[in-house]
């Protein structure tokens, strides 16, 4: 289900993926996620991303997760970057950024303030922290706040 999670948020940031979604419907298939048009779109053939793409949003409906809006997907992708900060994956500076800029680009003022704030994580990395652990601890804590405060 996660890789069908994956391709509706890249779908939602108008990112191409039709040609993935047969295959990853087949997967899911084996993998025992189930519903009438997720068969459909396994079977359908390669060159129909259209197609591909009508039966993903319908079958991940029948799936009750939805193909989210691009503010949806950019809070998704910012609980991601956030949970990456946490679990130590990835560079923090560069999540940081990132999640400020899904901030600024997600349409919802109330992530402004998170956005503004991991900015400052940011752009403080080597003014501010004497130390880079200092710096990972407070991106950890802005983190959890991000985590607690906007649900998915």
């Amino acid at each position: 289900m996660e890789q069908l999670q994956d391709l509706a948020i890249r779908l939602a940031m108008d990112e191409p993926v039709g040609d993935d979604l047969p295959m990853a419907a087949a997967h899911a298939l084996t993998r025992g996620v189930d519903s009438p048009s997720l068969r459909e779109l396994a079977g359908l053939p390669k060159g129909q991303s259209r197609d591909a793409v009508d039966l993903f949003r319908q079958a991940m409906d029948e799936l009750g997760c939805p193909v989210p809006d691009k503010s949806g997907a950019r809070l998704h992708l910012m609980r991601q970057a956030a949970a990456n900060i946490l679990a130590g994956r990835g560079d923090p500076e560069d999540l940081a950024h990132e999640i400020y800029w899904l901030a600024c680009y997600s349409g919802l003022p109330e992530l402004r303030e998170v956005g503004d704030r991991f900015l400052e994580l940011y752009a403080g990395w080597g003014a501010t922290y004497d130390q880079a652990e200092e710096a990972v601890a407070a991106m950890k804590v802005a983190a959890q706040s991000l985590l607690r405060d906007n649900p998915a």
